[in-house]
């Protein structure tokens, strides 16, 4: 049954008067705090047959209303107004992100803070699994005699380095030598490239080398090879502000079902995906996790050189502001873009 623009106005009114304060909604307050022009006994009438529809839920202890996740999900999807960021929002997230990072893990782990502060909920960001990238550079330095430092760098914004002890033989000169050679033979290249003959033929034109090109390459292939994705939760206490959340048993079934990230990587890969920076909205059951029930995910696909990067997150109660948060996601968004075209391609999109 499609609901009629009073019904839409009340259902609104209800949604984001509970989003303020927590409180059911009581027909005097719509009443008086909305100029719909109706009365409390009609607006009581209305909230009846919203509540009959599946739209609201009345609480045992009170006489006003709150949404249920049908509500919730009509709102989002039919009702929601486009939040505005105030000039002093944008100013402070773009401020808090301007700023130079060394490496991925490092910009990942501070912008999931960010998020955090900002929208004052738990946020995720998602970096991609690394076997889907490929070798950036393969550079070696001898920091002392008998002593090689590796750094590996993908494309993927990965920066490992390792020390390795080497025999007598290998000097500067040689370390250079082979650091060049390796980083043309290697460059560009994902793990799925190593083949055995291609292996072979690095092998034989540094055969005096055998043993140190294969720990190299050992390493190399380690930074490519690992298939699980990495996901960085920032604030995940801020969960704890909500009235939600007070219960101290619901409250610890949360934060331990999120310290686990494989639970987080399986609620993102069931959000919707493509090539854009799509926003899904999963409510409360619809993240298929029993310790999500009273929550919901807001999630946006984040874009890099011109093609799908990872995900970006923010975990609520069902209560969330999602207009805001949804504008503050889109800003973050193209912010995390920028940063990322400028760590890993050294200019913007």
């Amino acid at each position: 049954m499609e609901l009629s623009d009073r019904k839409k106005a009340i259902l609104q009114a209800i949604i984001e008067d509970y989003i303020q304060s927590a409180e059911p909604v009581g027909s005097r307050n719509i009443a008086k705090n909305h100029d719909l022009g109706l009365s409390a006994a009609t607006i009581r009438n209305e909230m009846a047959d919203l509540e009959e529809m599946g739209y609201l839920d009345k609480p045992h202890t009170s006489a006003g209303r709150i949404p249920s996740e049908m509500g919730y999900r009509f709102y989002v999807d039919s009702l929601m107004h486009r939040y505005s960021l105030t000039m002093e929002e944008i100013t402070s997230l773009q401020s808090s992100m301007d700023r130079k990072y060394s490496q991925l893990e490092n910009v990942i782990s501070e912008i999931s803070e960010i998020i955090s502060k900002t929208t004052n909920y738990p946020a995720i960001v998602e970096l991609p699994a690394e076997n889907s990238c490929r070798l950036k550079s393969v550079k070696m330095m001898l920091i002392e005699q008998g002593s090689v430092l590796i750094v590996v760098v993908t494309d993927a914004g990965v920066v490992r380095n390792r020390h390795m002890k080497v025999g007598s033989n290998i000097d500067y000169e040689v370390v250079d030598s082979i650091s060049e050679f390796l980083s043309g033979q290697l460059t560009g290249l994902c793990a799925e490239d190593f083949t055995p003959a291609r292996l072979m033929l690095i092998y034989e034109a540094m055969a005096s080398y055998g043993d140190f090109l294969k720990t190299v390459i050992e390493f190399v292939l380690e930074c490519l090879g690992n298939s699980k994705s990495r996901v960085y939760i920032g604030g995940a206490s801020n969960i704890l502000n909500n009235p939600e959340f007070e219960n101290i048993d619901r409250a610890r079934e949360f934060l331990t079902f999120i310290d686990r990230k494989e639970n987080v990587s399986r609620m993102l890969s069931l959000t919707e995906s493509g090539n854009d920076e799509h926003i899904s909205i999963k409510i409360g059951s619809e993240n298929q996790a029993p310790e999500m029930r009273d929550t919901s995910l807001v999630v946006a696909n984040y874009n890099v050189g011109g093609k799908l990067y990872g995900k970006i997150g923010i975990i609520g109660p069902k209560r969330m502001n999602y207009a805001r948060v949804v504008s503050s996601l889109e800003l973050i968004n193209s912010q995390l873009s920028e940063i990322l075209s400028r760590m890993l391609y050294g200019d913007k999109e």
